[in-house]
């Protein structure tokens, strides 16, 4: 039986900007924007790195990375009135499991960040990222559930796989519909 759901951030409640920013780098530096990613994401290094590292690859300025990265986070309002109506119901655990750096979260969510899930789990915090099956190992144990009472939400194949190997039951994110029909079935399951 579900006990707790988990949402990923981006590609599920905000949308991305990893590939628009890819996109934009000359072929032979595109796999240097991932790797910046990453690094950010496992807390190698500072919000502020990334953004200087990520404009000289790019070769803009980090003020102007900076302001395509809060144009490009749109919320998914219809996901996150989903949250706020499990909220309302008080039967299900609700975490948060994301790759992402420092301070983005706290931008994107601020004060609401903790009235809307139970627990949240970040990478750069952990120094573990998706897909490692580990960090679903642990987002379970801080939300105080078994990994088989946990369903992950997350828009990437990879990371399903990780959190399937770890235990949890997935859905990928496709779109809004899906996603509320997929939990639909699962929770009556």
């Amino acid at each position: 039986m579900i006990r707790g759901i988990i949402f990923d951030c981006f590609g599920v409640l905000y949308s991305g900007s990893l590939t628009l920013m890819a996109s934009m780098a000359p072929d032979d530096r595109r796999q240097e924007i991932y790797d910046i990613n990453l690094q950010k994401d496992y807390g190698y290094i500072s919000y502020d790195e990334y953004l200087a590292q990520t404009a000289e690859v790019l070769g803009l300025q980090s003020s102007d990375i900076e302001k395509m990265l809060r144009e490009k986070h749109v919320r998914n309002k219809e996901l996150v009135a989903y949250i706020k109506e499990l909220r309302a119901k008080g039967e299900y655990k609700l975490g948060m499991l994301s790759n992402i750096g420092e301070r983005t979260m706290q931008e994107l969510f601020g004060e609401e960040l903790h009235e809307l899930f139970d627990t949240v789990v970040l990478s750069y915090q952990e120094g573990l990222a998706k897909p490692n099956p580990v960090i679903f190992t642990l987002m379970a144990e801080r939300i105080g559930l078994r990994p088989e009472e946990c369903v992950m939400i997350d828009d990437l194949a990879d990371n399903c796989e990780g959190a399937e190997v770890a235990g949890m039951q997935s859905i990928q994110h496709t779109s809004n519909e899906r996603t509320k029909e997929l939990m639909y079935k699962l929770l009556l399951s």
